[in-house]
């Protein structure tokens, strides 16, 4: 039964662990880290490269294993999930933002959101409809028919976010999501995850060497040494 004090928590980190070998020797990237996020709280994870961002992201985003230590999103214990269930919660519970968008670039914007909710089993008119009533919030309600090749870097980045948001997560993780952008577009790119995350009350952990955007955000905390620390 879940604690009802942690009824808001939507991702939270326990005692992880990951260590990697490497040429025999054991390299340890963080141990005994904790962290929890809230319903509607913008995070961002600051560090500098090689400290670990991406890795604890990919944990989060169960993607990849911690060596030690547990990781639950939304009350649910994943470490004892097998593979189908992961899968099950991504679709169902994560949504993901790289710094390159990876939009397919055969498929129109339409598509390319449309895709994660066909996936999870949604019917394709449907999954349109709703492609459709994301992107148009984004302000990309011109733009449905066109493929990647034909949109501005911003316009690909928002249909990104529109992609993450499709399925309804809980949980948003983004890796430097406006790291590949010229900063003006990068601050109108962050304002509309803003927006979202506000509206929508999900939890997002945003990994950025961007520092002006870590400072919008509800808090910073850095990786450093195989530990999260509070970022001033």
């Amino acid at each position: 039964m879940n604690d009802p004090l942690d009824q808001d928590v939507l991702l939270r980190l326990e005692g992880l662990e990951k260590t990697f070998e490497q040429g025999g020797r054991k390299l340890t990237i963080f141990r005994g880290l904790d962290m929890k996020i809230e319903a509607g709280e913008l995070v961002a994870l600051v560090g500098q490269s090689g400290t670990g961002k991406s890795t604890l992201l990919q944990i989060a985003g169960l993607l990849d294993k911690p060596s030690a230590g547990r990781v639950l999103i939304n009350g649910r214990n994943c470490g004892k999930l097998g593979e189908k269930g992961r899968t099950s919660m991504r679709l169902s519970q994560i949504g993901f933002i790289y710094q390159f968008h990876h939009l397919l670039p055969e498929f129109t914007a339409l598509e390319n959101v449309a895709m994660p909710q066909i996936i999870a089993g949604v019917r394709m008119s449907d999954a349109k409809d709703k492609a459709q009533g994301v992107l148009a919030s984004l302000g990309l309600g011109k733009r449905l028919e066109h493929r990647p090749a034909a949109l501005s870097g911003g316009e690909q980045q928002r249909v990104a976010i529109a992609r993450a948001l499709a399925n309804d997560p809980k949980l948003l993780l983004a890796d430097e999501p406006t790291g590949n952008l010229d900063p003006e577009t990068s601050a109108e790119v962050f304002e509309i995850l803003l927006e979202q995350v506000r509206e929508r009350e999900i939890g997002a952990l945003v990994a950025t060497h961007n520092l002006q955007l870590a400072d919008q955000m509800d808090r910073a905390l850095e990786l450093k040494s195989g530990r999260l620390v509070v970022f001033d």
